[in-house]
């Protein structure tokens, strides 16, 4: 008992503390290097020999590893945070049902996070990683947070830093990981750069429409990610403001209606920069990577590209006979 009354005696004030007063470390970046609101979190402060009292008074000899320091993170009814670990979430801990959590859609080491009640108490959540190691964070409410994008990967050691992209502050950047493959970002922006390199390898596959020619060009795989490369070539002398260019699985009897019985599938990675207007008598190429899937029987992949203000939407469809004869990048 007496044990028990000297813990709480010294741990009271710890959880008291406010992570206010201590500074954010130097801005991070987005995945793609560009500099962003990214910051990692610092440490909430503990009195160092206040927590070895502790420790002794639990019989646990004090030092390195034996405290889990956690950080300190604040969250937003309105505003969505996101956490990027080095590797696979595994587990997700939260304190209580004011903050909810879930990881980012096809992506395997995003965190996204955000309060679901205005003011709530402070709480806390901890996350288990696949390389073992756990993060324990302190959450206070704040509907305007300095940070909404955290990077946990700086203190990566210098031996990794030469096979992870670098943000221009200088800090490593850690592969995103998506679901059902092995391939991290890096290797998508390379693998998609090898495919445009390609020769056109299909010829039959496409649609030809209002001055508007929009064809697949070529279809490739490697671990598990299948990548098509889609152009679009302008005959008129009409610019074409692009809207969308989205794919569809629709049973191949009503390929050619507006919509019923089809199912959205989303690529994991889009190769060059925002396509906005094909110009009159312009060629463009882009590449779109997905997790590997086929086609059921009596079913196509239609790819639908669609103009801003305008009514030139064109469709073609791509059959699971073209789909398994993709190549080897």
């Amino acid at each position: 008992m007496k044990i028990l009354v000297f813990l709480l005696a010294v741990t009271t004030p710890l959880l008291a503390q406010k992570s206010d007063s201590l500074p954010f470390r130097k801005q991070s970046a987005n995945f793609d290097g560009s500099p962003s609101l990214s910051a990692p979190i610092p440490e909430l402060g503990v009195k160092k020999d206040l927590v070895e009292a502790s420790l002794r008074a639990m019989g646990i000899p004090p030092g390195e590893g034996s405290v889990i320091h956690s950080y300190s993170l604040e969250l937003a009814f309105n505003k969505t945070t996101c956490i990027l670990f080095n590797s696979p979430i595994r587990s997700v801990d939260l304190g209580s049902r004011d903050i909810m959590a879930d990881k980012a859609s096809e992506v395997e080491n995003v965190l996204r996070i955000k309060a679901t009640r205005i003011g709530f108490n402070e709480t806390n959540f901890s996350v288990m990683t696949a390389d073992g190691k756990f993060y324990s964070f302190i959450a206070n409410y704040n509907e305007s947070p300095s940070v909404l994008a955290l990077n946990l990967a700086v203190g990566l050691e210098r031996a990794e830093q030469s096979s992870h992209p670098v943000s221009t502050s200088g800090q490593v950047q850690p592969p995103v990981e998506y679901s059902g493959t092995q391939t991290t970002q890096r290797e998508l922006v390379e693998s998609c750069a090898a495919v445009m390199r390609q020769r056109r390898r299909i010829r039959h596959i496409g649609k030809r429409e209002y001055g508007m020619a929009v064809s697949l060009r070529g279809l490739f795989i490697k671990d598990n990610v299948l990548y098509y490369k889609i152009a679009l070539r302008n005959t008129s002398n009409i610019k074409y403001d692009l809207d969308f260019i989205r794919f569809f699985i629709r049973d191949k009897a009503l390929a050619r209606q507006t919509s019923r019985q089809e199912l959205e599938v989303s690529p994991i990675y889009v190769y060059t920069t925002p396509l906005v207007v094909v110009g009159g008598k312009q060629t463009v190429e882009k590449v779109f990577a997905f997790p590997k899937f086929t086609i059921p029987n009596g079913k196509v992949l239609q790819v639908r590209v669609g103009e801003k203000n305008g009514g030139r939407t064109i469709a073609f469809q791509v059959n699971n006979r073209s789909l398994v004869k993709a190549a080897t990048l």
